[in-house]
């Protein structure tokens, strides 16, 4: 390797070493991926199906406030995964591709750097990347939920953009990649990517035309140059957008660009300005910006107000902290930028520039933004993360300046590189996302394990009617009878959008699967046959709970139940959701009392008086009972 090179290597190896120990992590905790994850899995398996081949990314939840079911624009997430998957099994495969994204994300955040700005570029971007890394912590570095996959790549778009703005042509076909990329995998980018790409143009304009402007024929060499680019990004442009565009000009019905484009401009409720100044100021000009600790709390997670269409959310900065620190970040850029200046420090004037640019983008951003249905969620908005990152990298590039103390300096960046990448080592879970249900990761891969080995010539419709809202399982339990090769299909429109047309259900399917957590589980229905099924309980605890179970029910339906002193002021202070009244009335249907989990509950707060002689009895059961939570799951097939 060339030795110019050695340092810059050096760093982004340990940028990436990171990723590279997340990725084996997951490999040696065997990690699967559950509900929207897996449905990832899917569609990156579908990419060598003729007959599910996707042309879309996955349904969006904005679908539910624009009143038609839409998907993120496009499948070029799905595309990426496509062989990792292929080659190394699902799980695995997508635990890799995600990390290799992030990786090659980070190798080009500093080859950007380097090619605008040399060695300092390299490292202060590198470095900037890593601690970037290190606020998503492992488990995000190979997360691959759409919203997270794309925060590395995001900061590369930033980078990209400050790259073309200084007037290096080359990158322009990268930044309609990356640009491409975040927009087909998540709408939330819809304003951004536009935009950004904007900024870039008009900044290679203003570099160009300063050169026009004393000779011709540079003016003549340059718009050659920008031709060649130009079609070379046009080109990479229609090439990655194939998918969508067969979609919307083939597909059944109105195609999705059309649903999305027609779904904008309505009366949905929008984010504001009052909110969003405090959001980009709690994430960029107040403390803790965005650090690992903001991935959860920064922008906190509000639910409509009872008139459906406003938000009060708790924990953002005040309205006036956050327009004067907003003022000041504007005003400490704009002296960075004056300085850059003055010392003719062009990389450093456009990078500031571009933070200032991608700033009011992001204000007007989330001005405009929808709220959503589920109320405020920050997955709609983690490009602001990439955004604080870049505006860090353009402070510390212009500080540094053109001609900075070489060795003192760059050997400064690659120590801070080293050690910020040492701390990101270890595991670090953040509970945002699918994965944030931890303990549903291992019910999945026992179901996977199971399910795999079933084997049917029926096709089977899956039964969703008594699904919880965000459950992790029937992503996984129908990946892993795909897989078996199994013919399964759905009903519903938003998962035929996620799945593909050719998975809907006929109507004619005389078999569904369906799944049941709990206590439920236990309990083969009639006419069902059980293949897979996983609990916490061993065959003789849940043998000894079913028949506690009995003994309880007949107990209480003789003897009815009795509070003690301190179920009476549990019960006054809504320890159980019901009044006293209420729990009463339950009692006198004691089988239903007793399954729905209701006397444990009692019981375990010792509510209730009860006799010696069943006092063991309703201790063990009820003990047994509270351990049958989401934790044990079965599938079924049953007639339909």
């Amino acid at each position: 390797m060339n030795k110019r090179w050695r340092l810059e290597a050096g760093a982004v190896a340990l940028a990436v070493l990171p990723i590279v120990v997340a990725i084996v992590r997951k490999w040696q905790q065997h990690w699967v991926p559950i509900g929207d994850n897996a449905l990832i899995e899917i569609r990156a398996g579908d990419v060598f199906s003729l007959r599910h081949f996707p042309f879309l990314g996955t349904w969006s939840s904005a679908s539910l406030s624009a009143g038609t079911d839409l998907n993120h624009p496009g499948p070029l997430l799905f595309d990426l995964l496509a062989v990792p998957v292929k080659l190394f099994g699902g799980p695995r495969g997508v635990a890799l591709g995600i990390g290799l994204i992030n990786i090659a994300a980070v190798a080009g955040i500093a080859a950007v750097g380097h090619r605008v700005r040399g060695r300092t570029g390299a490292l202060a971007a590198t470095l900037v990347a890593a601690v970037l890394a290190f606020t998503l912590g492992s488990t995000m570095l190979t997360d691959p939920w759409n919203p997270h996959v794309l925060v590395l790549p995001c900061l590369l778009l930033f980078m990209l953009v400050w790259g073309v703005a200084s007037g290096h042509l080359e990158l322009l076909a990268w930044l309609v990649a990356i640009g491409s990329l975040c927009l087909q995998t998540h709408l939330g980018y819809a304003y951004l990517v536009p935009a950004m790409i904007l900024t870039a143009l008009a900044g290679l304009y203003v570099v160009h035309r300063r050169r026009w402007a004393t000779d011709a024929e540079v003016r003549d060499d340059d718009l050659s140059a920008i031709r060649r680019s130009g079609y070379r990004a046009l080109i990479v442009g229609v090439v990655l957008w194939w998918q969508p565009i067969v979609e919307q000009l083939f597909g059944e019905g109105r195609g999705n660009m059309a649903r999305i484009i027609t779904s904008t401009g309505g009366d949905e409720p929008v984010i504001g300005l009052r909110i969003g100044t405090r959001i980009l100021a709690g994430l960029l000009a107040l403390p803790p910006w965005w650090n690992r600790s903001s991935f959860l709390q920064s922008v906190p997670y509000t639910r409509y107000n009872a008139d459906g269409r406003t938000i009060t959310p708790v924990g953002l900065p005040s309205l006036a902290p956050s327009v004067a620190a907003l003022l000041v970040l504007g005003a400490t850029l704009t002296l960075i930028g004056g300085l850059a200046h003055r010392r003719r420090d062009r990389p450093g004037v456009v990078a500031i520039a571009v933070a200032v640019i991608a700033l009011v983008v992001a204000l007007a951003s989330l001005t405009i933004m929808p709220i959503g249905p589920l109320g405020l969620t920050p997955h709609q908005m983690r490009w602001l993360w990439s955004l604080g990152a870049f505006v860090l990298f353009a402070i510390v590039l212009a500080l540094i300046g053109p001609h900075p103390q070489a060795p003192r300096m760059t050997g400064a960046l690659a120590v801070l590189v080293a050690l910020v990448s040492i701390a990101n080592l270890p595991g670090y879970v953040q509970l945002a996302g699918p994965d944030s249900f931890q303990e549903s990761i291992p019910v999945a891969r026992e179901l996977s394990a199971q399910l795999r080995q079933y084997r049917t010539e029926q096709s089977l419709v899956l039964d969703t009617s008594n699904l919880r809202y965000l459950e992790p399982n029937s992503a996984v339990v129908v990946g892993a009878l795909l897989e078996a090769g199994v013919d399964v299909r759905v009903r519903e429109e938003g998962l035929v959008r996620q799945l593909g047309n050719r998975r809907r259900s006929s109507g004619t399917e005389l078999f569904s699967v369906v799944i049941l957590e709990g206590r439920a589980a236990l309990t083969t229905p009639e006419g069902s046959q059980r293949i897979a099924f996983t609990s916490p309980l061993a065959v003789a605890e849940i043998e000894a709970l079913e028949s506690g179970e009995i003994a309880m029910t007949d107990a209480i339906a003789l003897k009815g139940i009795v509070f003690s002193s301190a179920g009476e002021e549990a019960v006054a202070a809504g320890a159980f959701g019901l009044t006293r009244d209420e729990i009463i009335t339950a009692s006198f249907d004691a089988p239903t009392f007793v399954g729905s989990g209701l006397a444990a509950e009692l019981v375990a707060a010792d509510a209730l008086v009860l006799e010696a002689s069943d006092q063991a009895l309703f201790a063990t059961t009820s003990d047994l009972r509270r351990r049958v939570d989401i934790t044990t799951a079965a599938v079924f097939v049953r007639p339909t």
